[in-house]
């Protein structure tokens, strides 16, 4: 049907909301509206839908949810918003202050989202929409005294038992399928190969229609309610990265189309930004985001327990075991006195143990052995060298091959030196199970993450490397699993502009927007919980609103 009586020919479509981008925000957000009685068509970017959340676990993060209930856990309002105030704004946290030392419109953010994400939850799953399950998970800062219920807020999409693990779509897909297939049960379509190239305003400032390009067309779409933005962050705009985030990034896991486009869009409705420094960081194989910025994954969980990582002057500069969040900020930490990033490379080295010892043949890690080969298989990514010389002119090589992207990162000269002084403290540390520089298998989620102690170890997260080779390396960069900051939105996910007002018909939700989790990545389906949510919110919302009629284009 082209355009709409009451609109004008000039119209495509118009349909009441559109939903743009096929994420969990985005598709979430279709389904709360057309839950509503609102007609909804859904446009993605990409010539498949999904977006970063089908290359995720979709792990969700929801606290007190229904879960929890049924064993009997609490997760108490007041506590669980404190663990997420202080842990997203720690140097804005006050505990004796009414909006814990918060920005009140940030406050009210993580107070909605606790009120909500577990409605999100139920009304999925008692609608058979989702089939959710436990994974015990603890939170990744589970130690913060704040956090009162450390396990149990982590779920994830069960695997029908028609899907074979490996052969069949991962959680991440499935997750989207379902929510695209129940989108579409209610009535909702969904157009690929659409980017939306701006957002059309009525005489009165009200967001009332997109214009998109479809293949090598245009078209203008109308929204007789509202729009919601679902679109991804902008990893992958190497400009715009390098001008808002507050360190280097190489690239990682968001899929290719997080270049921005809402960032711009909302700028040119008169948005606030806001969050732009911040990202769910990460660490990259260096060799990967080399060739591709968009990576498959990241390193997840640096696997093994005879294993340390350095800096280029041969110097442990982090936990290994610490969550990825945490680990990829330690790359663009700032040396003044040498006016350098000295981790902006890591060299994660290990021993033979890791690719063909008997844990690496263990089914239990195989999820979490990612980027190590299976037993017997090499990669070229590897470097490695029947010893510790060999390996570091391994290292020397490969980082003179890799200059061109890593703006000619080499060894110091004190390399080898400060080398053989880290294997040796680490050795010793590691015979007696405790990290005394850096608490590796000290936190939860530390010990959750790592294979069970061999029988000659204290702990399952630390061994001594073996005395002889081969030994091995694989060189990390930093990295996002994408941005989290863009237009600024309220606790109805509007977004505002510059004066604090929501601009009418714009919502938006997930990684698009300034997220609600500030610095913080609170547990296991952080981003993908809080995109779910706020875009529930949103769907919601713009359902409730008046439809607009008689929109007539200009020109």
């Amino acid at each position: 049907m082209n355009g709409s009586p009451d609109w004008g020919s000039e119209w495509t479509r118009v349909v009441d909301v559109v939903v743009v981008g096929s994420g969990a925000a985005g598709l979430t957000a279709a389904w709360a509206a057309a839950k509503r009685g609102s007609s909804v068509l859904v446009v993605e970017r990409a010539a498949f839908t999904g977006g970063t959340t089908a290359k995720s676990s979709a792990t969700i993060w929801i606290p007190n949810n229904r879960f929890m209930r049924a064993r009997g856990v609490t997760d108490p309002r007041e506590d669980a918003i404190r663990y997420m105030a202080k842990s997203a704004y720690p140097t804005r946290y006050n505990a004796a202050h009414a909006t814990l030392g918060l920005p009140e419109d940030k406050y009210r953010l993580i107070a909605r989202y606790y009120d909500t994400a577990s409605i999100v939850l139920d009304e999925l799953v008692d609608a058979g929409v989702q089939d959710i399950a436990e994974t015990f998970y603890p939170d990744y800062y589970a130690e913060m005294p704040e956090d009162r219920a450390p396990i149990g807020r982590s779920l994830r999409p069960t695997v029908w038992a028609g899907h074979r693990r490996g052969i069949d779509p991962g959680e991440g897909q499935i997750f989207v399928d379902r929510l695209q297939a129940a989108v579409e049960k209610l009535g909702g379509e969904v157009q690929v190969n659409s980017r939306v190239l701006n957002a059309i305003r009525d005489d009165q400032g009200s967001v009332v229609g997109l214009e998109l390009r479809v293949g090598h067309r245009s078209e203008f779409i109308g929204a007789r309610q509202g729009i919601v933005f679902g679109t991804g962050g902008f990893l992958h705009d190497e400009a715009m990265a390098s001008a808002y985030l507050r360190g280097p990034v190489m690239g990682g896991s968001a899929v290719e189309g997080s270049t921005g486009d809402f960032v711009r869009i909302g700028q040119q409705l008169g948005a606030a930004l806001g969050n732009m420094s911040h990202a769910w960081w990460s660490q990259a194989v260096v060799e990967f985001v080399a060739r591709n910025r968009a990576t498959l994954r990241d390193v997840y969980v640096p696997y093994g327990d005879s294993m340390f990582m350095v800096n280029r002057y041969g110097v442990r500069a982090l936990n290994e075991k610490a969550p990825y969040n945490e680990r990829g900020q330690v790359h663009f930490t700032w040396d003044a006195t040498r006016r350098e990033y000295p981790n902006y490379l890591m060299f994660w080295v290990f021993d033979d143990a890791l690719i063909n010892g008997h844990w690496a043949r263990d089914p239990r890690y195989a999820r979490h052995r990612s980027p190590m080969p299976p037993p017997g298989e090499t990669r070229e990514y590897i470097i490695s060298a029947p010893d510790w010389p060999g390996l570091v002119a391994g290292i020397r090589a490969r980082l003179a091959a890799l200059a061109p992207h890593t703006g000619g990162v080499a060894l110091a000269p004190q390399f080898e030196k400060n080398l053989a002084a880290t294997l040796a403290r680490f050795n010793a540390m590691a015979a007696e199970g405790k990290d005394l520089d850096f608490g590796r298998g000290e936190a939860a989620i530390d010990r959750f993450w790592s294979q069970e102690a061999r029988p000659d170890a204290v702990t399952g997260t630390l061994h001594p490397l073996a005395t002889t080779g081969p030994y091995h390396c694989i060189i990390l960069g930093p990295g996002a699993l994408d941005t989290k900051g863009g237009p600024v939105i309220d606790e109805d996910a509007r977004v505002m502009n510059m004066a604090g007002e929501p601009i009418p018909g714009i919502y938006a939700a997930g990684n698009c927007v300034a997220s609600p989790a500030g610095q913080a990545y609170w547990g296991a389906g952080g981003t993908v919980g809080v995109a779910m949510t706020f875009g529930y919110i949103a769907g919601c919302h713009v359902a409730m609103r008046e439809r607009c009629r008689a929109v007539v284009l200009a020109g």
